[in-house]
């Protein structure tokens, strides 16, 4: 049996490498007709166009990663059945099942595999590629903002935190107001200071007034200095708009919260994170999908015609993705319903069609 599922999975791994790698060279090829013009415009060397396009072949491979394995399926089952290979098995009283799992078992791994490159691999060569586009092709100076104006933050408790100037370099701010509101949003109390500064663990306001509201009426504390209680880090208050595939998922969770503290919904972002964690079963979803065709329901269709409806339902399936992300982000569906609908609707048609199969 070992011996089976060795040369059965060496038939589907030969077919899944050589059509990702075969993907990867052809959006290689195409991006570096697209560009040519950039490269030239830029007088860029050889040696940084191919550092510039190969740091980008990861994340192509991982793109098209979901095609490689419904490919793959198609080629090596349906190389089986043509050869009768699948007749030799079934005669021989091996549950058509024990194959069927390797090649789940099959996508879970190539799952598994893409979740780890968008963790470890695909954030560095993605940095790496930003960082040769700017620096070596564009060749700009690099310069990190540290002054920010007009800054927002909702913080805890019904407050809400407003800056009119942020040195995050000097760990200066000017022009503070903190607002607190109770839970019928009336406003409970309003600090305005000209300045505030980190002290290393919280910010500290420097000439400012207190201004305490009930019914109706408010009175007025001046201060030279008062102790705010905001934890929140100068480099916390302030950042930069940033691509998911730069990030690990701790770093992406943790940027959602920054967004989410600066009162932004930022349901793109959970939905992407929700994305990352639902595509290790994408590649389950795509064997689902392509086994039952492969072997033929029912052996009624014609081998062209499976291939064909095959690749229509997994098409389908890609479309359904992008519509449920959609409707996230329009926020019709929560982030988690976005990123997972898909997987639990062709999980359930891939198990109904599998069923089906003789055995």
């Amino acid at each position: 049996m070992k011996i089976l599922y060795f040369y059965v999975a060496k038939q589907f791994l030969k077919i899944f490498f050589f059509t990702a790698l075969a993907f990867g060279f052809i959006v290689l090829i195409s991006e570096l007709f697209r560009q040519i013009g950039f490269y030239m415009e830029n007088k860029t060397p050889f040696i940084i166009i191919a550092q510039h396009l190969l740091s980008n072949v990861p994340w192509w491979i991982i793109e098209v990663l979901p095609v490689a394995t419904l490919l793959a399926v198609l080629f090596s089952l349906g190389g089986f059945a043509k050869q009768n290979e699948i007749t030799a098995i079934k005669a021989a009283g091996i549950n058509l099942w024990k194959i069927i799992f390797i090649f789940l078992f099959l996508g879970v791994l190539i799952g598994a595999a893409d979740l780890g490159a968008r963790e470890f691999l695909i954030p560095t060569t993605t940095k790496f590629n930003e960082r040769v586009k700017r620096e070596r092709i564009q060749k700009e100076e690099i310069k990190y903002q540290t002054e920010f104006s007009d800054l927002i933050v909702s913080l805890r408790n019904n407050m809400r935190f407003t800056v009119g100037f942020l040195d995050t370099k000097a760990g200066i701010m000017k022009d503070a107001v903190i607002e607190k509101y109770n839970d019928d949003f009336y406003l409970q109390y309003l600090i305005l200071a000209s300045q505030g500064k980190w002290n290393g663990q919280t910010w500290v306001l420097e000439n400012g007034v207190i201004r305490k509201f009930k019914d109706g009426f408010w009175n007025e504390l001046y201060f030279q200095s008062y102790d705010s209680g905001i934890e929140l880090k100068p480099q916390d208050i302030a950042f930069r708009k940033m691509k998911s595939e730069t990030m690990s998922t701790r770093e992406f969770r943790k940027y959602i919260n920054q967004l989410r503290i600066f009162g932004q919904t930022a349901l793109k972002e959970r939905i992407n994170l929700q994305i990352r964690y639902a595509s290790v079963f994408c590649h389950l979803v795509v064997m689902m999908i392509g086994i039952p065709f492969a072997l033929g329901v029912g052996n009624k269709l014609n081998k062209i015609i499976s291939f064909t409806m095959a690749l229509i339902a997994a098409f389908i399936y890609w479309g359904v993705q992008a519509i449920t992300q959609s409707l996230g982000e329009n926020a019709i569906l929560s982030p988690i319903m976005a990123a997972w609908l898909p997987n639990i609707i062709f999980i359930s048609t891939g198990a109904f069609l599998l069923a089906k199969l003789k055995k």
